[in-house]
């Protein structure tokens, strides 16, 4: 038995877990300990830090498209897995490509710091 499709089942596991803690933790970032809905202590929003998990989201998926995707495209496949990654983690979050949920917009709060709110 070769070891290539064991490489590739251990790869394909350790990245699909590391993409699901990834994609939780961006969640968690995006609007605070009381979801975005904004029971208990409320929503906190940190769109700044979610584009980053978003962004650490489709990169998890590279190394996994680095080893299946063929030798002559292997550049172009990883980008478009990032890509996809990236937009397949917005689309479980349910965030826009500024890290604020559906419905919210970017702005500057009080403070100065981006935050999300109806406009």
């Amino acid at each position: 038995m070769t070891r290539r499709p064991l490489l590739l089942l251990l790869v394909l596991a350790v990245t699909a877990a590391w993409y699901a803690a990834v994609v939780f933790v961006t969640g968690f970032v995006a609007c605070g300990i009381s979801g975005c809905s904004g029971g208990g202590f409320g929503p906190s929003y940190a769109p700044g830090q979610a584009q980053v998990g978003l962004l650490v989201a489709g990169a998890s998926l590279v190394p996994l498209a680095l080893l299946v995707a063929p030798r002559g495209v292997r550049t172009a496949g990883a980008g478009a897995v990032f890509l996809g990654g990236a937009v397949l983690a917005m689309l479980l979050l349910g965030l826009g490509a500024g890290g604020c949920p559906a419905g919210l917009s970017r702005t500057t709060g009080a403070d100065a710091s981006p935050t999300c709110a109806r406009v």
